[in-house]
């Protein structure tokens, strides 16, 4: 016999044998204790009724599957009215009762679980030879009891996507321990109402700006602070300064173009025709979509007048193109128009030629330009494809203007024109400036503010807001509104109107430390969490991995 009492886990065993065997290494062993205590009535007995054989799978030995075979002895309980006539002896070191493994491998295939999940779990655990089922881990995990720890005080809350656009959940955590403490279904505030009302000592919320949050926030925990997330303040800022740049394109295109030279040669020199933009109409204040499309369709008013003035001035399509950075065939339809532009050109859809594209694109590349001999040898081919489409497809993709073969490379200098970036580019320059060093040159936003008021004007209000969140600068919110509603700039003024209404929460944000920071990385981690479980795991499941502590 040998005795294995110097394993915790084995205590009170002694084993008969130890078999070796490729797949797995079997002990044989057999209980020493003399009696057992009844589960029922809790009285020892040392009456022996039978015996048997329990199989249990532990952790691996070297690699190497380990099985214990017990024998396990029955006991008749010696109390007269025990409802429990006979029971088996426990082994409550080694495995609970009615267990196939012992209670070391159930924790490391929770382990597993938690990490993993179920069908990479039981991949992992098949090979570090502790296979079991997906089943089997996630069972492990949803009967895992989570840590609830004290009563929360400082929470933050924000929406995370079950089903992007359809379905929404809510995430709460514990601003002190760091830990997700609820994960809600919905967004529409409902069931975060309920469960700020079964926690009455919460003192402080922070949030997004959602309205049902801020709602189920002021009537579910009136005794709350509520503090505003600062990043969505200055998102949301951003996307308030990028409308109002949008909104002044035509005026930021004007003020950077240079002259346009006049390359004809006319008997006596002829002042250079330079298009002068329209003044932008009056924004309609009632919504900032038409105030973004009537900027839009002034630009293309602007860039096809452009176009007119430098062919009136004998400039070539292909110049024209550089000039403007438009493609040759944008300038060709500009010129056709002899109104306006149109705006609506869309997508080119398919052709009759596409199936031929790769013999077109080999024949070009073999430096093919007579598109009659293009033709001739995809009709051999079986192309029944007429020759003019033919033409067309092969002289788009050499960039033609209309005439098929080789193209000179000889053109003059091009127009030194600078690159207007978009108004989210501009509108990132704002929010988050680069520092810059002593004789830098000026941002491409530095330029344009010196060059067009108006812009300059709106973009220093929302510049006392950057600092106000950013905290070098201390202002009550209170007057940055009034100063806002006083601009007159339709953007800022709707934006300091949806700030009233949350200007408790605004102002908290503002002067506090709190932050809805830690909140945003626990989304990050839900979303990482349930794309491995590939988008089909339930709630219970999904809040039994997220609420998991580490």
């Amino acid at each position: 016999m040998i005795p294995l009492a110097g394993l915790p886990q084995l205590a009170g065993l002694q084993v008969r044998s130890i078999e070796v065997h490729p797949d797995a290494v079997i002990v044989e062993a057999d209980t020493t204790i003399p009696y057992a205590s009844c589960p029922q009535c809790g009285v020892c007995s040392t009456r022996v009724h039978s015996r048997y054989t329990r199989t249990l799978t532990d952790r691996p030995l070297a690699g190497t599957p380990l099985r214990y075979r017990i024998t396990v002895r029955r006991f008749t309980c010696r109390t007269a009215d025990c409802p429990r006539t006979v029971f088996a002896e426990p082994i409550e070191d080694l495995a609970p009762s009615h267990a196939r493994t012992t209670a070391d491998l159930a924790d490391a295939h929770t382990a597993i679980g938690f990490a993993a999940g179920g069908e990479p779990g039981a991949r992992l655990a098949h090979a570090l030879a502790m296979p079991t089922s997906p089943d089997t881990l996630l069972r492990r995990v949803k009967a895992t009891a989570l840590d609830s720890g004290p009563p929360p005080r400082y929470v933050g809350i924000d929406d995370w996507a079950c089903k992007k656009g359809q379905h929404y959940g809510t995430l709460v955590v514990d601003l002190e321990r760091g830990r997700v403490i609820a994960l809600l279904p919905g967004r529409d505030g409902k069931a975060l109402a309920d469960w700020l009302r079964r926690n009455p000592q919460v003192e402080v919320i922070t949030r997004d700006r959602w309205p049902a949050y801020a709602k189920a926030a002021a009537d579910a925990a009136p005794q709350a602070t509520q503090v505003a997330d600062r990043w969505h303040l200055l998102k949301n800022l951003r996307e308030v300064v990028e409308n109002v740049i949008a909104r002044f394109g035509p005026q930021i295109h004007a003020a950077v173009a240079p002259p346009v030279p006049d390359t004809a040669s006319p008997p006596e020199p002829a002042t250079p025709v330079v298009s002068t933009p329209a003044p932008p109409s009056e924004p309609n204040r009632s919504s900032a979509q038409a105030t973004g499309r009537e900027a839009k369709r002034q630009a293309r008013r602007d860039r096809h007048q452009r176009v007119q003035d430098l062919r009136t001035q004998g400039r070539s399509i292909r110049d024209i193109a550089r000039h403007l950075r438009m493609s040759p065939k944008t300038v060709l339809r500009s010129l056709r128009e002899a109104d306006r532009p149109h705006g609506n050109s869309g997508r080119r859809g398919p052709t009759t030629v596409d199936p031929y594209r790769g013999e077109i694109e080999a024949w070009l590349a073999a430096g093919g330009t007579n598109t009659a001999d293009l033709y001739r040898e995809l009709k051999l081919k079986g192309c029944r494809v007429s020759y003019d489409a033919v033409r067309r497809y092969a002289n788009r993709q050499l960039g033609s203007s209309g005439k098929p073969g080789r193209r000179s490379r000889v053109h003059p200098p091009p127009l030194s024109v600078p690159e207007v970036p978009s108004a989210r580019k501009l509108s990132f320059q704002f929010a988050c400036p680069k520092p810059r060093a002593d004789g830098d040159e000026p941002s491409f936003l530095d330029r344009v503010r010196s060059r067009v008021p108006e812009l300059n004007a709106a973009l220093n209000v929302a510049r006392e807001l950057v600092d106000m969140i950013r905290k070098t600068v201390t202002q009550p919110l209170a007057d940055w509104i009034a100063t806002a509603t006083g601009s007159g700039v339709p953007e800022l003024v709707r934006f300091a109107a949806g700030l009233r209404a949350d200007e408790a929460a605004v102002s908290a944000a503002l002067t506090t430390a709190w932050s809805n920071g830690p909140v945003e990385g626990h989304v990050n981690r839900l979303k990482a969490i349930k794309r491995s479980m590939y988008g089909r795991a339930g709630l219970d499941l999904l809040r039994s991995r997220v609420m998991r502590k580490g």
